[in-house]
């Protein structure tokens, strides 16, 4: 009888990489690689005109990427199940809250807008860029208190987490999800920064879905989402600013000298780089052509000097990194690591798709950067800490797998840890 030939095995995203992690890192290098280049080459006008190496972007990209490695290490080596302790979690909240009201107090003011905190050797943060993440792991704390409890999460609460009825009850008690987003996304309204304060609350709500929202709740939330809509619409004509960028989204080309300058110089820019683009470093439109073009509108210059290929690559890179975040997210053992792993995988990936769509004209201009390739620390130091909790998960489901099987289910860090301790039929371990 004939032997069988084996068949090979069809082409799969899994035989790229070892591992989850391994794909998540090789993702964000050649994301981060992109970044540099693309932040040399926006700026490089600037640096040759004010011939201050030391003090130009590129130089305080990289400083900011150093202190991103350097702290994302330490979370990376950080069990990422530490962040459920209340303590630790309030703590990191009350920081946050804290640095959002320094801002009105001894904020800076840039462009009309009054968001970051200057810190010493011309150095500044922005608080409300460490606030999407600390939203998320405050969502994914108080969703999975409560999911332990009850079967399904409530936008409205009657009891909290712990079966107990609210010293004073209403028929609107708030989820306590949304606490803290609410106060930090009012506050980062008030700056203004609107694209932001819309992020902050809309993670937590997206967690929420995910966690599984009862039916009763899903209406709510699209009733309230109407509401929001609509009051949303009243600030836009109430506010010359956010209806001015209404207006350049709708019509751009017919303010293409005025209101949509941003928008118009940037279609520009991307269609003249053609299949192949200009060159690394030969693009046009940063000789103050294009606005902010190291920041918000960053993927117009990439898109200008490398034309569709290098725009394509990015994309592949976003939609990569995007794929392996919901894998980890998909692995995870508990319902914390869950959320948090798909929370961190749509704030950045979103961001990075929203970015690149407002800048092609599509959606309105906002203050969305996109990560790793528009210049900004805090952006930056807070993506990297991002990662590094999402590889913490990562790496705690390749722990589990082999200690527990693909289908066990993990002991909680209190359990593992006691478990060290615990004595054997044997004697002590």
């Amino acid at each position: 009888m004939a032997q069988e030939v084996k068949k090979k095995p069809a082409f799969s995203l899994k035989m790229l990489f070892r591992n989850d992690a391994q794909a998540i890192m090789v993702m964000v290098g050649i994301w981060i690689i992109i970044g540099s280049f693309n932040i040399y080459s926006a700026t490089s006008v600037d640096l040759v005109r004010q011939g201050l190496f030391f003090a130009s972007n590129i130089v305080k990209h990289i400083f900011y990427l150093c202190v991103g490695l350097f702290f994302g290490r330490m979370l990376y080596r950080l069990d990422y199940r530490r962040f459920k302790n209340s303590n630790t979690l309030n703590s990191i909240m009350l920081v946050v809250l804290i640095a959002l009201l320094v801002v009105f107090v001894a904020g800076e003011v840039i462009n009309g807008a009054r968001r970051w905190i200057p810190l010493p050797f011309g150095a500044s943060i922005q608080p409300s860029e460490f606030a999407k993440l600390a939203v998320i792991l405050w969502a994914a704390k108080c969703i999975d208190d409560w999911r332990k409890r009850y079967p399904t999460v409530e936008l409205f609460e009657k009891h909290d987490c712990y079966g107990k009825p609210y010293k004073f009850q209403t028929q609107f008690n708030i989820s306590k999800a949304l606490w803290a987003p609410i106060a930090f996304a009012t506050l980062t309204l008030i700056q203004p920064d609107t694209g932001t304060a819309v992020l902050i609350l809309a993670f937590p709500l997206l967690l929420m879905v995910m966690g599984k929202m009862s039916k009763e709740s899903r209406k709510r939330l699209m009733v309230l989402g109407s509401i929001v809509i609509a009051g949303f619409v009243v600030l836009v004509m109430m506010s010359p600013y956010r209806l001015e960028r209404i207006l350049a989204w709708l019509d751009p080309w017919g303010h293409a000298q005025t209101l949509s300058y941003q928008s118009v110089q940037s279609m520009l820019a991307i269609g003249s780089g053609g299949i192949l683009g200009q060159g690394l470093g030969e693009g046009t439109a940063k000789y103050f052509y294009l606005p902010e073009a190291h920041t918000d509108f960053a993927f117009a210059v990439w898109a200008q000097e490398t034309g569709i290929i290098g725009a394509l690559l990015l994309t592949a890179v976003v939609f990569l990194f995007v794929y392996y975040g919901l894998r980890v997210a998909a692995d995870a053992r508990d319902l914390f690591g869950k959320l948090v792993a798909i929370g961190i995988t749509c704030l950045i990936g979103g961001q990075a798709f929203f970015n690149m769509l407002m800048v092609c004209g599509v959606l309105p201009v906002t203050g969305v950067p996109l990560p790793f390739v528009s210049y900004g620390g805090s952006s930056l130091v807070m993506n990297m800490l991002a990662i590094a909790i999402l590889l913490s998960i990562s790496r705690s489901n390749e722990l589990a797998n082999r200690r527990i099987g693909a289908q066990g289910v993990a002991p909680s860090l209190r359990e593992e840890t006691r478990s060290r301790f615990r004595p054997t039929a044997g004697g002590v371990r």
